[in-house]
């Protein structure tokens, strides 16, 4: 199963660390631009597209923050275009959703693209779903974000910036891209100049039950970054994977000082509120500081589950609950 097969099919989470993707652009000639795919290989769109289709609401969130959500003829995996905020939401608020979940082959060749837009690193994870050969015989070219979940802990939000920087060049609105990615790069900038020492930090998407692997955020994931952006560390930072099967004899060992729950995963057994609520009384997390100090935190996967401008909210608010 693909990475991105693991993080839709489970709806886990993220977001940085970038492997050959490239955010230089050429022009062949007028009217036409190339980007690099996450092969390194180029995608040559002959004119603006007119006609996008976005696999999921990651990617929606993209194109709305670029003043392109009139192009999306219809999207998928709706819950980050749900989470988004005004001005943003209202822009994707027409935006033909095709299903909750992730759009079979047939439902986006159906609407003809121009091209087909995913937050995911890849395409083709679930069965049914494009492939990039899908998208060959569509004559839609795919844009994913390049999220390398290889390269070891995730530290920078680099993927992020460099999908906006290509979506932008392929719309030709590159301008406008640079402007959103100089805001955001700013915002960022803010919050490592007020992180503090080193906060040990537990990210957990589901509440842990008795005998069985607690299921925590490992290193190769969105959140990782943030922590580690935002002045904290994740205690499985050095977990190669997006899960770290852990028991709570370890979590207790590392007595984590801040729990930071990532809501709105499909395989939780409780979200929101509900799931912060059992995750604070859970007998199993009950030494750690954590706990012990009320020090938890709760975020949506949709707004910190794979690169868009909506992660920088979520960095700013891990950055305010390790600083509180």
């Amino acid at each position: 199963m693909s990475v991105r097969a693991r993080w839709t099919v489970t709806a886990v989470l993220v977001l940085a660390g970038v492997a050959g993707c490239g955010t230089a652009s050429s022009q062949p000639s007028a009217g036409s631009v190339t980007v690099k795919d996450c092969q390194g290989k180029d995608i040559t769109f002959a004119a603006v597209p007119a006609r996008a289709v976005t696999i999921d609401g990651w990617a929606a969130q993209v194109m709305a923050r670029l003043g392109l959500a009139d192009r999306i003829v219809g999207t998928g995996f709706a819950g980050p275009v749900r989470a988004e905020q005004e001005p943003f939401r209202g822009q994707l608020a027409t935006v033909p959703v095709i299903t909750d979940k992730i759009p079979s082959t047939e439902s986006v060749a159906a609407l003809a693209p121009d091209v087909v837009l995913t937050g995911f690193p890849d395409f083709g994870g679930p069965p049914g779903t494009p492939t990039e050969a899908d998208l060959a015989a569509m004559k839609a070219p795919g844009v994913a974000a390049c999220v390398n979940t290889k390269a070891g802990p995730m530290t920078d939000l680099s993927a992020m910036y460099d999908y906006l920087a290509r979506v932008g060049r392929v719309f030709q609105v590159a301008d406008r891209a640079d402007q959103v990615i100089r805001e955001l790069k700013a915002r960022e900038d803010t919050v490592r100049a007020k992180a503090g020492p080193r906060t040990r930090v537990l990210a957990l998407a589901d509440n842990p039950v008795v005998g069985q692997p607690v299921k925590a955020l490992g290193g190769a994931t969105p959140v990782n970054a943030l922590i580690h952006l935002a002045g904290g560390v994740n205690v499985f930072d050095e977990v190669p994977s997006m899960h770290a099967d852990v028991s709570p004899e370890k979590i207790a060992a590392l007595d984590p000082q801040v729990i930071w729950v990532v809501t709105d995963l499909s395989f939780a057994k409780a979200t929101g509120r509900e799931l912060v609520d059992q995750i604070s009384a859970n007998p199993l997390l009950a030494t750690t500081s954590a706990v012990r100090d009320r020090r938890i935190l709760s975020t949506s996967q949709y707004v910190v589950g794979f690169p868009t401008p909506l992660t920088i909210d979520g960095l700013e608010q891990i950055a305010a609950g390790l600083r509180g």
